[in-house]
């Protein structure tokens, strides 16, 4: 019997391997709007936090905002 080649079979170990990097812009925008939309939650976390029966939604926004400047410092260093 004869063998046939498979589209598995064109790939090889270098290629699938190989690891995708971002550029220095993508990075810097990526870390931005992370760290942006972190920051805009914390911002409204802090302003929630002054009002009475908001406790519950302040505590949610500050979690979300410490989550994603966190996701910006992360994709920054990546």
């Amino acid at each position: 019997m004869t063998q046939r080649n498979t589209p598995n079979d064109v790939f090889t170990d270098d290629v699938t391997k190989s690891e995708y990097k971002d550029c220095l812009p993508c990075k810097l925008t990526g870390a931005a709007a992370f760290s942006g939309l972190g920051g805009y939650a914390l911002h409204e976390a802090w302003k929630l936090n002054k009002k009475p029966g908001k406790l519950n939604t302040a505590v949610g926004l500050g979690v979300f905002g410490v989550v994603f400047v966190s996701a910006g410092l992360y994709r920054l260093a990546i």
